[in-house]
């Protein structure tokens, strides 16, 4: 009897992620005092909002792999993709084939529901921590949490409780320093009492105090100069993340060739075998890849939005006066020709470095993916370009592209993922969290998990 109501609850309910997070959703609601039609409501939409993730993330993935399997079969070379919300789900996959289906995502919830309440422990101790802003971003922390999770359990191989709780404190470290160091440059670019909390807070940073040596903001401020109207559909989220599917998957059908893209059209491959025209058959895969994330951004546009909005109401119950760390793209408007700068000169880095992975023979090759691409870089350029002008943004820019390329190719190494994360902070400080739990773990004699 007591086997069976804990299997009932800890696989069947909170095992289950899209239950977990309509559970999560309900309470938030009703500690909110909101009426119970609307946190019913709440719920249900979170919940539709997991599946629907899982449903594009899984097509993306699995389409995805068949590219890097042709890729692999042609070349030798290990294929990885850049993107966030499928570095998750397959971080999962490892978890869930050795810990069983749904634990992986179930372990990474309870992340970050841990790490969001030590945040608020660490504004509510600002007078010790220093630490002011409440991470907000919803699509961003329930990535990272999930990453953090599966990093601790690879590497130190330990059950739920202690594993959630180590990669808990780590990600609400990340969240808490790198979005309070925001506040100050983010008001500048503003006006207004907010901080940018997204993937890519350190190199933000790094950008706000380098970009004054390298040139100057009250001469060549982009934003006082005239661009081009073609280039605006660059901020187009849809039509740049097709532009850069098709690029990528052009490229890899020009390495594979031509009996690995015969492959891909087979039953083995992407089932397509009436699209004889290898033109149309590129035009089809990148349409197709750009339909999937579609559809997993919009599962998770529905359960953040719900889940964000009890997070916030409770946040700003308990702390009033913190400031709150919200997406990156809440910056865009105030410099719109910076966002279309930093994806320019964001791209030119990473091509940098994809050749120079093709010329030094890396056994890794990566796809560049649009989030990564387009949100870390054209955030970047709006902290250089404030304060050291459009040449400090697009020095500071095609570094990150080139850091983007070569840390993720190191990060792949480590984690033995087809996808990583791609983003600044995850080429560069992560990257260095993931070294350390790696030392830890061989010093301990833990052998590698996933």
């Amino acid at each position: 009897m007591l086997n069976s109501i804990l299997d009932l609850l800890l696989k069947q309910i909170f095992g289950q992620p899209f239950l977990l997070m309509a559970i999560i959703v309900f309470i938030g609601y009703v500690a909110m005092k909101q009426k119970l039609s609307k946190a019913l409501a709440g719920a249900v939409k979170a919940s539709i909002g997991i599946i629907v993730m899982g449903m594009g993330s899984g097509a993306l993935i699995a389409n995805f792999g068949k590219l890097l399997t042709a890729l692999q079969n042609a070349t030798g070379i290990q294929g990885a993709g850049l993107n966030t919300y499928p570095t998750m789900t397959a971080s999962y996959e490892k978890m869930d084939a050795v810990l069983g289906a749904g634990t992986g995502a179930a372990w990474g919830i309870y992340t970050l529901l841990v790490a969001f309440i030590l945040n608020l422990v660490l504004v509510g101790l600002r007078k010790f921590t220093r630490i002011r802003a409440v991470y907000l971003t919803g699509n961003a922390m329930i990535v990272q949490a999930g990453i953090s999770t599966y990093i601790v359990w690879r590497f130190l191989g330990l059950g739920m409780m202690p594993t959630v709780l180590i990669a808990a404190v780590v990600t609400a470290l990340y969240w808490g320093i790198c979005s309070t160091l925001l506040i100050e440059p983010t008001k500048k670019i503003t006006g207004a009492d907010f901080t940018v909390a997204h993937q890519q807070m350190f190199v933000d940073y790094v950008a706000y105090k380098i970009a004054p040596k390298i040139g100057n903001a009250e001469k060549d401020d982009i934003e006082k100069k005239k661009m081009p109207e073609s280039l605006n559909f660059l901020q187009d989220n849809i039509i740049a993340t097709a532009l850069v599917m098709f690029v990528s998957t052009a490229v890899i059908m020009l390495v594979v060739g031509r009996d690995q893209i015969d492959w891909l059209r087979g039953a083995e491959g992407l089932n397509q075998a009436g699209l004889t025209n290898n033109i149309v058959f590129l035009v089809w895969i990148s349409i197709t890849l750009t339909a999937n994330i579609v559809v997993l951004l919009s599962g998770v546009r529905m359960f953040v939005g719900e889940l964000m909005m009890s997070f916030k109401g409770i946040s700003e119950k308990l702390l009033p006066g913190a400031v709150a760390g919200v997406d990156c793209a809440a910056i865009f408007a105030f410099a719109p020709k910076s966002v279309v700068l930093g994806l320019l000169f964001g791209a030119l880095g990473q091509v940098i470095g994809l050749v120079g992975l093709l010329v030094f023979k890396s056994p890794i090759f990566l796809v560049p993916g649009f989030i990564p691409l387009f949100f870390d870089n054209a955030t970047i350029a709006i902290f250089a370009n404030k304060f050291g002008g459009w040449k400090a943004a697009a020095v500071i820019c095609t570094a990150n592209g080139l850091i983007q390329i070569l840390g993720s190719a190191l990060a792949v190494k480590l984690m033995e993922l087809t996808w990583w994360q791609g983003s600044a902070d995850y080429a560069t400080i992560w990257v260095a969290i993931i070294a350390i739990f790696k030392g830890i773990g061989s010093l301990l004699g833990i052998p590698i998990a996933g």
